[in-house]
């Protein structure tokens, strides 16, 4: 099979080898899936492959869309229509346009008459993380390949062989959801480093049990306010570790067990009940907060209700 470099995507890669072996190339491909899943770097390979080239970016045959701002405009699809009547250099000349669902209604419109009459010698690979977002015309005239997000074990190996140490892969491999430029990301941002730090201090905080902390707690929340529900599903996974530990479930289950000592000594300050509850508690506050809710009011109320959880 074609493509063993690229992680994961065994489907993906399949799929495409098949259509090379059998010479059942199509002139349109949609790829969908999360950031980072490997999208590009496959369609990259593929291009490589069909152009007969290493390096893709000094290759004529090969142009690479993206969006301009926030969208892809009509006026880069015309381009694209202007040149398709241009005969490659070789066999094929591949258009790929990354971000695809940030095309407007009138670039898919332009795009969706190069895709029902193309040249032979066309081939159009769009990327994208929700096809939902593309005209239905557009997705009944491409190949749709699903790329699935990176398993644990892969990721984490894959990240090892990058330098990262063992408990810290494995984390990053967690937080990542399968995306490996996320966990890349993650890897280096000290960002990210900090939210870990004050959301394990306002945890704290929270089982320390003093009711006049805890009613502060929302003003420390608030520098992360753009993103609370990134911080509240990272403080969900420190509580069901916590539920993991009492439980006596195998560590390598811990999603932070590079902060197995803090989990262990947080542990101890409260019982499987009250986990479970705090777990329901802070579900509700997501929901609230994804209803618009006030935010200060909704941390507000999370917070006392964990304390009267804890009390």
């Amino acid at each position: 099979m074609y493509f063993e470099n690229i992680i994961g995507q065994s489907f993906a890669k399949k799929y495409l080898s098949n259509s090379i072996t059998k010479d059942k190339i199509n002139h349109a491909y949609l790829f969908e899936g999360i950031n980072g899943v490997g999208k590009s770097t496959l369609a990259q390979e593929f291009a490589k492959f069909l152009l007969k080239t290493k390096h893709l970016e000094n290759n004529p045959d090969f142009i690479s869309i993206e969006p301009q701002g926030a969208s892809i405009k009509i006026a880069q699809i015309r381009s694209l229509q202007t040149d398709v009547i241009i005969k490659p250099h070789g066999d094929y000349k591949i258009y790929l346009i990354t971000d695809a669902e940030k095309m407007t209604i009138e670039s898919q419109n332009a795009l969706l008459k190069t895709l029902e009459e193309p040249p032979n010698y066309v081939i159009i690979i769009l990327l994208t993380n929700n096809k939902n977002s593309l005209l239905d015309t557009i997705k009944s005239r491409c190949d749709i390949v699903k790329f699935l997000p990176i398993p644990f074990i892969e990721l984490k190996e894959y990240l090892k062989t990058k330098g990262i140490e063992d408990r810290k892969a494995s984390m990053l491999a967690t937080f990542s959801r399968g995306s490996i430029s996320k966990a890349l990301e993650l890897s280096e941002s000290s960002d990210f480093m900090v939210m870990r730090e004050d959301i394990q201090s306002n945890i704290q905080t929270m089982l320390d049990k003093n009711v006049v902390d805890i009613l502060e707690l929302p003003s420390k929340y608030d520098k992360y306010k753009d993103n609370i529900i990134e911080v509240l599903d990272i403080t969900l996974n420190y509580f069901r570790d916590i539920m993991m530990l009492k439980e006596n479930i195998n560590k390598d289950m811990i999603i932070n067990i590079d902060k197995i000592t803090f989990l262990q000594n947080m542990s101890k300050k409260i019982n499987y009940s009250q986990v479970s509850k705090i777990i329901d508690i802070i579900e509700e506050t997501k929901k609230k907060l994804r209803s618009n809710c006030n935010f200060n009011l909704s941390i507000q109320v999370m917070s006392l209700n964990i304390y009267e959880v804890i009390k």
